[in-house]
């Protein structure tokens, strides 16, 4: 198995300070400034996420449907995911990975601690990445290749997931400590090698500390069901964290704009990373992708029914869809953020199979003919800005790592579950949600601001008129309310809606369709890369005879989604 810190400098348009040196040996970036480091990590970061979304994530999540109906095709959305076809998170982080690995070490050698903490934030965020993707993964000893002097040792020991997570939180712990020295009174590093914060330090550390809200989150049902809430670090200086007591210290920072764990505290602030379709090298995974292709991804109707008003009805084949009713003819305000991610109002069913998938197609068109069924945005064209929509998902400029509206939605979760006493009461997650919600809309639409009469309209019907297990929001029902709307706003970040699906079981998502298959189960994890088990003999059986029971399937869950009330939740899906 191949953990690398080698980088194709071909991707970098830099001038950071060394660029000439670097660029005679595009084998030797372990020998650059730390610094130089941080844009291409994470620019190949976004590239690789924002391809696994469209590609996987839309499908899993049910945002999307594939309108490809070939047998032989990978039709994610019935959950038909071969091995082999799921490498590329562990084929383009693990890359990644290795590059902050030597980034640290660079730093390390250059004794420069604040270099030191952007290093470990990246190298928190791609293994959390990795391992929530397929479970348990190497870490201890991944990344070590450029770094072990020429041992030649490629193959490499699984850690599990728990004490990835576990080394992950003293990773974050340590950041924000090294961050918060200012011995040096160094504000910041050269800007022209991150183009994400240039260079801002302080952007940093609250990158980082809401990376370590997510990753407590995340973590937080399995902690509380199996250590009562408190896990155990095993390290000497960090001791043990308790769920409930950090995010709550975390909210109260928040609040306040400062304190020990400062955050982000505006969409301005969340990670953006550009992108560009002026130069080659900072071109879009799709900035090539023809107009057929990308029109094979179709709005599902789960998306449809949240973000717009819909009839349900039955077509001339038998099959049930929701057809999209205008708010002029007495529906709800249509979601402001729909027309940045779909052409088309109509949605199409999932998990059809591949005969009625064909007659809804045929069947679904205007009178000229063309179909009525959703497609993602695009149109951007160089020079011309965006035609047509509100924003270009083809060859956007910029997408975000993490959202802004994550936090808020974190901490409404974290009040009702009862972690956050400061947030804990109804009126508290309900104005959480609220602002979450408001916040989301507003980092995808720039022509609305929160005193919009559609962004208005939109929110009171979120909380007044959306309808989670058959009621409006209420106590009850507050966690599939605020679950579903954060499912929306994580569209187009990564794995995270599908992280969410597995830990928690919201949004209740329809698993049990006539093409559904792995047991209508949806997937868990994905498969190993179907290399691995010849680059990795030894240590890949282990894992596979271990944690997997013998297998290297996609039903068994990863160690934070292994919790009574997730697999509850989640079996509402196949009943």
């Amino acid at each position: 198995m191949k953990y690398n810190a080698i980088l194709a400098l071909a991707l970098l348009s830099l001038s950071c300070s060394k660029f000439d040196e670097m660029s005679k040996n595009p084998y030797a970036l372990e020998t650059a400034p730390a610094e130089s480091y941080v844009h291409p990590i994470m620019f190949k970061t976004q590239y690789n996420l924002i391809s696994v979304f469209r590609g996987t994530t839309v499908y899993l999540s049910q945002y999307a449907v594939m309108t490809n109906s070939e047998v032989s095709s990978r039709v994610i959305g019935n959950y038909n995911i071969p091995e082999g076809t799921s490498d590329d998170i562990w084929t383009g982080l693990y890359l990644q990975y290795g590059n902050a690995m030597a980034m640290y070490e660079q730093a390390v050698k250059e004794k420069n601690d604040k270099i030191k903490a952007v290093a470990l934030i990246l190298r928190s965020f791609l293994i959390t990445q990795l391992s929530d993707t397929y479970g348990d993964i190497p870490f201890k000893e991944a990344g070590l290749l450029s770094l072990r002097e020429g041992d030649g040792k490629y193959t490499t020991r699984y850690d599990s997931q728990k004490e990835i997570y576990k080394s992950v939180i003293c990773m974050l712990e340590t950041a924000n400590e090294l961050l918060a020295q200012d011995v040096d009174d160094v504000p910041s590093f050269n800007a022209i090698c991150d183009k994400t914060y240039s260079g801002n330090y302080e952007l940093w550390r609250r990158f980082g500390n809401s990376l370590y809200a997510r990753v407590l989150m995340r973590v937080g049902m399995k902690v509380m069901e199996e250590d009562g809430g408190t896990l155990e670090l095993g390290d000497d200086k960090w001791g043990s964290v308790n769920i409930s007591n950090k995010l709550s210290e975390m909210y109260s920072c928040f609040l306040s704009g400062g304190g020990d764990y400062p955050m982000l505290r505006s969409r301005d602030e969340r990670p953006m990373i550009p992108f560009s379709d002026q130069n080659e090298t900072e071109h879009t995974p799709f900035y090539s992708t023809t107009s057929g292709n990308w029109n094979t991804v179709a709005v599902c109707d789960v998306l449809t029914r949240r973000m717009l008003s819909t009839t349900k009805k039955v077509d001339e084949n038998g099959i049930t869809y929701y057809e999209s009713v205008l708010s002029s003819q007495g529906g709800h305000r249509e979601d402001p953020r729909y027309d940045c991610w779909w052409r088309k109002v109509h949605g199409m069913p999932n998990q059809m199979v591949g005969s009625d998938v064909t007659k809804f197609l045929a069947t679904h068109l205007s009178n000229a003919g063309n179909s009525v069924i959703g497609r993602m945005v695009y149109g951007r064209n160089a020079g011309s800005g965006i035609t047509g929509k509100v924003y270009d998902l083809q060859n956007a400029p910029y997408y975000p790592l993490m959202q802004y509206s994550e936090l808020l939605f974190i901490f409404a979760e974290a009040g009702v579950r009862g972690w956050v006493g400061s947030a804990s009461s109804f009126g508290a997650y309900l104005a959480l949600l609220r602002q979450a919600v408001t916040e989301s809309i507003l980092e995808w639409n720039p022509y609305v601001n929160a005193e919009s009469d559609e962004v208005v309209e939109y929110v009171n019907w979120v909380v007044n008129g959306e309808l989670y297990s058959g009621s409006t929001f209420n106590s009850d029902n507050a966690l599939e309310g605020i679950l579903t709307q954060k499912w929306l706003a994580n569209f187009f970040i990564g794995i995270e809606s599908w992280c969410d699906y597995r830990r928690t079981g919201y949004p209740l998502l329809r698993t049990d369709g006539p093409a559904a298959g792995n047991d209508h189960i949806l997937p868990t994890r994905m498969r190993y890369p179907s290399d691995e088990p010849y680059r990795n003999t030894v240590y890949y059986q282990e894992a596979v005879d271990g944690w997997l029971g013998g297998t290297n399937n996609i039903q068994t869950d990863v160690w934070w989604a292994a919790t009574q009330e997730s697999r509850d939740t989640r079996l509402l899906g196949r009943q």
